[in-house]
């Protein structure tokens, strides 16, 4: 989970959802979904648009805030 405080003031502004998965199971649903984002495993960071048309913005595995700020600020672009 999110620990800084800016980015937690960022998502708390846009109406960010936030979606944890678990794959202890290994359901077919979530190793689709890996395979679509060409990851082999969980975690994956993906922020989705609020627009449809607009591409997801899949996050590298490690990053920090500054680029989850600008990440959130490019779909924040992308939906309007």
């Amino acid at each position: 989970m999110f620990s800084d405080q800016k980015v937690l003031d960022k998502l708390k502004e846009l109406n960010v959802m936030l979606i944890r998965a678990d794959n202890t199971q290994r359901l077919q649903s979530i190793n689709d979904d890996l395979k679509r984002y060409n990851r082999a495993n969980l975690p994956v960071n993906i922020i989705a648009p609020s627009n449809p048309e607009a591409p997801v913005i899949i996050m590298p595995e490690l990053f920090g805030p500054a680029e989850a700020l600008q990440a959130l600020e490019e779909a924040v672009g992308a939906s309007s």
